[in-house]
């Protein structure tokens, strides 16, 4: 049934997770060290980077769908993107960017239990191309529709539910923490900012350290140009 299917896609989502973080130190980077061609590095990196969920949309009428703290948010471009605010009168709320492998229709459980956990209000959001986006709007996912999604996300709490910026914790697990580096680098007055299994770049994690130099302008999510560039409170998991 659909439970399955859903497992099935966690599962895979936590296998990727993991290839698409520790790469940089398996055979890729032995191909790219020993000089063979990288020409198609763009595509590859992200086609790796971004492989959302197939799921159809019965799986998130089931769940994501029912949720009453459910929101829709709008980007810059116009794009719809669902997200979940859990709503605990906290001072702090955490915003929440997720996996590559992963949607926010997976990640329901992981979210809830963030919030009872830490106490704190969360908001989890979906990226240009996952999800809802995905199948009523037809879109891609690409770096630049990650960083519009987080940039709505940040514009929610900020504006719609009048939460200080100082009361932020930007939260990036995975591919997530490239979003989450992009907006805690403009938005210092943030609370702090937690990476967990974070990349260096998508290249980097991909093809290695050389790959990532070599082919600069092709890279995604250069985290180690934005991570000691400003001052905010950081934590690594």
């Amino acid at each position: 049934g659909r439970g399955i299917a859903a497992r099935e896609e966690r599962r895979r989502a936590e296998q990727e997770g993991i290839i698409f973080t520790t790469l940089a130190s398996h055979t890729h980077h032995n191909r790219t060290t020993r000089g063979h061609s990288t020409r198609g590095m763009g595509p590859a990196v992200s086609a790796l980077a971004f492989p959302a969920p197939g799921l159809d949309e019965d799986f998130y009428l089931e769940g994501l769908l029912k949720r009453p703290d459910l929101v829709y948010l709008t980007t810059s471009r116009g794009e719809k993107i669902p997200a979940v605010y859990i709503n605990r009168e906290s001072q702090y709320t955490i915003l929440y960017s997720h996996g590559n492998a992963e949607d926010l229709g997976l990640i329901l459980p992981d979210i809830d239990w963030l919030a009872q956990e830490t106490g704190c209000n969360v908001l989890a959001y979906d990226y240009v191309g996952y999800s809802i986006s995905r199948l009523r709007e037809r879109r891609s996912p690409s770096e630049a529709g990650c960083i519009r999604s987080i940039d709505a996300a940040w514009t929610y709490l900020t504006t719609t539910a009048s939460v200080s910026a100082n009361n932020i914790v930007i939260i990036g697990r995975s591919i997530g923490s490239g979003p989450a580096t992009d907006l805690a680098s403009r938005h210092t007055e943030s609370a702090g900012l937690v990476l967990i299994s974070p990349i260096t770049s998508g290249a980097w994690a991909i093809f290695g350290r050389g790959a990532s130099r070599a082919f600069y302008a092709l890279d995604i999510f250069r985290n180690y140009e934005k991570v000691g560039g400003y001052v905010v409170t950081a934590a690594m998991v």
